[in-house]
């Protein structure tokens, strides 16, 4: 109840009201209605968001400003190394990162492979024995990519926005290879 007054329920986004809805009921049930009427509105607002970011990102890779970039072993390493402010990924990329462990010698491998491919692929590095100390001991993991982007997003801070592959802008942000990122700082800047 205290997130209805009169009936009415604002929505509150980065200190922003987007939308008044009037609520029949009071209570639980108005507040059940008030995220039914929402959804479209929410949607729209969202599609605003997806359209600034993917908006930004070709502004920034246009202008040479080296503050965006595409490609995901690129974007990977930059991420490693805390350079990264926003990544957008599409919802549709269908990739998978394959970590391979020596049990032995704790040398780690990561591939990362399309859907389609990944059960081969980790039948394929069960049976190829570690470069390192060649030992068959191995432990193979998989991870969906935008999961193991999330982790590591995580621990230095960025932010991973998913944008709706099937959208305007995840159209644009596809021909881009389905990723791409805004850095914090220029690191080829010297």
């Amino acid at each position: 109840e205290d997130f209805i007054n009169n009936h009415y329920l604002e929505y509150r986004l980065q200190n922003m009201i987007i939308s008044t809805i009037d609520a029949s009921y009071s209570g639980s049930e108005g507040i059940r209605e008030a995220f039914h009427k929402s959804s479209e509105i929410l949607s729209s607002f969202r599609m605003v968001e997806e359209k600034q970011l993917v908006e930004k990102l070709f502004q920034q890779i246009n202008s040479h400003t080296g503050l965006g970039t595409y490609g995901l072993d690129e974007i990977i390493g930059l991420l490693k190394n805390n350079v990264v402010d926003t990544i957008l990924i599409t919802d549709d990329i269908e990739l998978y990162m394959i970590e391979k462990k020596c049990k032995r010698c704790q040398t780690i491998e990561e591939i990362i492979v399309e859907q389609s491919k990944r059960i081969s692929k980790k039948t394929e590095l069960t049976n190829m024995p570690c470069t390192n100390c060649k030992s068959l001991d191995l432990e193979i993991t998989e991870q969906d990519i935008i999961d193991y982007i999330s982790l590591i997003g995580t621990k230095t801070g960025a932010k991973v926005e998913v944008i709706s592959g099937k959208a305007e802008y995840g159209s644009m942000l596809s021909s881009l290879g389905k990723i791409g990122a805004l850095l914090r700082y220029n690191p080829n800047h010297s």
